[in-house]
């Protein structure tokens, strides 16, 4: 576990970096990605949390696909890069391994919530269990 959290942390300073180029990752909080998607009905939702996490409250729609698992990275390159996409976690710190690691990958239409789940609960924003 300690392995895996080391390899997100190291995504996560690797998606900062990665941020200074020219493609941006638009990064926004909970209220302002809830008018997002209010207007855009195909944006795909990426939970990246553990399933504990997304069980205990989500993003009505959201996919879970957990970042701590071996088959995290396979799970998106499966995904559609030409999709818009929000990604979310808890604190954004792995979101911003996720979102990192999908710009590289040739992702070019990511939201990121900065503000993470908790942001969206505290803002009262609709989710589901």
């Amino acid at each position: 576990m300690i392995t895996k959290r080391f390899t997100v942390i190291l995504m996560a300073i690797f998606a900062i970096i990665l941020n200074t180029s020219a493609q941006k990752i638009m990064q926004k909080n909970s209220t302002e990605l809830s008018q997002i998607l209010e207007k855009d009905k195909k944006i795909v939702i990426l939970d990246v949390r553990t399933p504990q996490e997304y069980a205990a409250g989500h993003l009505k729609g959201a996919q879970n696909i957990d970042i701590y698992q071996d088959n995290f990275y396979n799970r998106i390159n499966k995904l559609d890069k030409k999709a818009t996409y929000l990604v979310y976690c808890r604190t954004s710190n792995r979101s911003t391994a996720a979102v990192g690691y999908m710009q590289q990958n040739g992702f070019k239409n990511l939201y990121q919530m900065m503000d993470g789940f908790p942001g969206w609960a505290n803002n009262k924003l609709p989710f589901e269990r």
